[in-house]
């Protein structure tokens, strides 16, 4: 089955090269320069991994009409052999800059195509589409002669290594149907989204939209909450705020959410929010570190982790915020934020579900 996840750290840490070309674009040109062959050298081959590495991640996409999308069929001739390769990623290379309208910096168009294992050592092929600066990024010299136009990187400059500020645009493309996602696309300057060019380039649509994500972040982690509970409930300093996690976790996420409106979504800040990261015992410090874990690999494996979207709380509704139980008896309870703040007390006591409900009034609803 298709993953839903984005990569995996595993998955990015396990990334190798197969196949590497640039063309040179250039805004006083209408044609890019087109290269036939370039030499890297292993620290070079290095750099460029790392560079896919640090920008996997993105909004996920898919094609329009895929089994019609030119883009999706000129990526998949890019695996034949080699001079499909370089042939292909002309073809790619010529439309991209067709796409540009407006102002464009000179820069260099990177097409790759990588391996990475996945966790039972089988192979996941992808496809790296980069503009680069390469005014920031590369110093480069070609032969050029009737035959064949040879390039070869001189050394890389120390301020792009240590920055992903020269990454312009980046997509990678899956084209075998390994992941429910075709494209992972990002940009430099965008909080959420690419450009509209960008996006008719790849003539895709995103796969889920900010709103869409939010919901999904709110009921994850109340699935992961009620999967967890026991381990919740090992944590004295937890356990003396709640006595439902399920609602008291999702009421955490909803709020953080809400006071991150129209912020982009940063996991690494949920995770801490969502759990208290700090004032615990070294003990329970260490519990909550291993459930921060397990909560991120959950948000991996349900597609939300390294996706790049702005929350939008407003989308959260009554039915998704509300927390709904019932009784084996038939009795339903329901109700907004943590049960404890609405005087609501759940114990279990040899092995039964004791509900306490404190109230001022009890009114009976009439249908």
């Amino acid at each position: 089955m298709a993953r839903e996840s984005a990569l995996t750290k595993l998955q990015k840490e396990s990334i190798e090269i197969n196949k590497f070309i640039f063309h040179i674009i250039s805004k006083e040109e209408d044609e890019p320069i087109y290269l036939d062959e370039i030499t890297l050298t292993t620290e070079q081959k290095k750099f460029f991994k790392n560079r896919i590495s640090e920008v996997a991640e993105g909004t996920q996409y898919t094609f329009k009409t895929k089994e019609f999308n030119t883009l999706s069929k000129l990526c998949k001739e890019l695996n034949i052999d080699d001079a499909t390769f370089i042939h292909t990623s002309k073809e790619i290379c010529s439309n991209f800059k067709s796409y540009h309208k407006g102002g464009m910096s000179d820069g260099a168009f990177i097409i790759s195509t990588f391996d990475m294992l996945d966790k039972d050592d089988s192979v996941i092929s992808l496809i790296a589409l980069i503009k680069m600066d390469h005014k920031k990024v590369l110093e480069y010299i070609y032969s050029d002669d009737e035959n064949n136009r040879q390039v070869q990187l001189r050394e890389i400059a120390k301020s792009f290594i240590e920055s992903k500020e020269a990454m312009q645009k980046v997509a990678i493309i899956d084209v075998a149907d390994e992941f429910q996602w075709d494209i992972l696309a990002k940009e430099r300057g965008k909080s959420e989204g690419i450009t509209d060019y960008f996006e008719s380039f790849l003539n895709a649509l995103e796969k889920d939209t900010p709103s869409s994500l939010t919901i999904k972040t709110v009921k994850e982690v109340s699935k992961w909450a009620r999967l967890n509970s026991e381990k919740l409930k090992d944590i004295p300093e937890l356990n003396d705020k709640t006595s439902d996690f399920s609602s008291y976790i999702k009421n955490r996420a909803i709020k953080f959410l809400k006071s991150n409106d129209g912020v982009t979504f940063n996991s690494d800040n949920f995770y801490s929010h969502i759990l208290h990261n700090d004032s615990f015992t070294p003990d329970s410090k260490s519990k909550i570190d291993t459930l921060q874990i397990n909560l991120k690999e959950h948000f991996i494996d349900k597609g939300i982790e390294g996706q790049v979207f702005v929350s939008r709380p407003n989308s959260i509704t009554p039915t998704v915020s509300k927390t709904k139980k019932k009784t084996e008896e038939g009795v339903i309870i329901e109700w907004q934020g943590d049960a404890v703040d609405n005087g609501i007390l759940i114990e279990e006591i040899n092995n039964k579900k004791i509900i306490t409900i404190t109230t001022s009034n009890l009114e009976t609803i009439e249908k």
